[in-house]
């Protein structure tokens, strides 16, 4: 027969929660954030994960032109979304407008990165790309250029403009 012991310790588990802050995260409050998890026994904090800056972000409809900084910490003892949420905004300083805990087998989320996984490879901003390498993708010379131009004067020739009579 197991010990209590035993069951004890077969039965640990770890709790996951996804962290989403508006804005920029300095050092100092990183520092303070994983201070605070501390008191849940944090097993582990994932690197923030930067999102482009979109006018209005998920999950912070109030905010807008921000970038979100997402996170997934693993605690050994047992929290609420809610009770993060309240402790960390209070005792890391982050306004409550800008940060979203959310337990991560949530069902919305759990469809977010499937919605993730068949986009495919992250984004990459296109700014970044100093030769334009995607061009090779697209037939530029439809895009734009003289080639474009020419086409377009084309076509506004062969429309046929009918104009109302003044009385």
């Amino acid at each position: 027969m197991k010990s209590l012991t035993h069951y004890l310790t077969e039965s640990e588990r770890t709790y996951n929660f996804r962290l989403k802050i508006a804005n920029m995260i300095e050092d100092e409050v990183m520092d303070k954030l994983e201070t605070a998890l501390e008191k849940y026994d944090m097993k582990s904090l994932s690197k923030p994960k930067k999102t482009p800056i979109q006018e209005h972000p998920m999950d912070f409809q109030t905010l807008s032109n921000a970038e979100v900084y997402i996170m997934d910490a693993e605690l050994q003892y047992p929290a609420t979304a809610y009770q993060l949420y309240e402790y960390i905004s209070q005792t890391v300083g982050i306004p409550a407008n800008q940060l979203v805990v959310i337990n991560k087998d949530h069902p919305e989320e759990i469809a977010r990165e499937e919605a993730l996984k068949e986009e495919g490879d992250e984004y990459v901003t296109k700014l970044d790309d100093a030769e334009y390498t995607d061009a090779t993708k697209h037939d530029v010379a439809k895009v734009f250029g003289d080639e474009y131009n020419a086409n377009m004067l084309k076509e506004l020739e062969t429309r046929k403009y009918e104009f109302a009579k003044k009385d």
